[in-house]
């Protein structure tokens, strides 16, 4: 293991410890299954998933959704919540770790001496409980529904508050705005302006 390694590993155990749980376990866990953390090669985390389901291994790959805006258009991306770093449920006593390590796409367990790291069960269910929860709530928090108040960022009406009123297209947004005591529309693009 190298020092990114155990950085990133660090940082592992600290997301956990924050949640006042603890890290390493082997009472409570469903049936005889460990959860594992292994390491794996750059941007090949997919294939690895994708290899270790072809030997029937369960896996987790926690990622999040982010919204991104791009050339004026809104979407939603999942990005790993630690890249390169994906969970395995397996049973000590039964596991071939050489032929999952062999896995393509795989590096290496992820290890504290000579002993595997162990996540505790209750910590990958807390994990996938509230990734589900903040994954379906991203829609909701980052796009701005009919009566949001939006601050224009660009263009002559930069620094004005505005209401939003519709999407207009996947670029362009309906926003009113008042001039003279009189509230007009404008269409604007959608990278123009954010929520308040």
């Amino acid at each position: 293991m190298n020092c990114s390694q155990r950085f990133l590993g660090g940082r592992i155990a600290a997301e956990f410890s924050m949640g006042n749980y603890p890290m390493l376990q082997s009472d409570n866990l469903q049936g005889n299954n460990n959860w594992y953390l292994l390491y794996c090669k750059s941007r090949e985390e997919e294939r690895a998933i994708q290899h270790l389901q072809n030997q029937g291994i369960e896996s987790f790959y926690p990622t999040k959704a982010v919204k991104k805006i791009r050339k004026g258009i809104n979407s939603v991306k999942l990005e790993p919540l630690f890249p390169n770093y994906l969970f395995v449920s397996l049973n000590p006593e039964t596991a071939n770790f050489n032929a999952i390590r062999s896995t393509r796409g795989v590096a290496s367990f992820i290890r504290f001496g000579n002993a595997y790291a162990v996540i505790a069960a209750n910590v990958i269910d807390r994990l996938q409980v509230k990734l589900a929860k903040l994954n379906t709530d991203i829609d909701d928090a980052l796009t701005p529904k009919d009566g949001d108040i939006v601050v224009i960022n660009d263009g002559v009406y930069q620094g004005l508050e505005a209401i939003f009123k519709a999407s207009d297209g996947l670029e362009r947004s309906v926003l009113l705005i008042k001039l003279l005591e009189q509230q007009a529309e404008l269409t604007i693009d959608n990278k123009t302006f954010t929520l308040k």
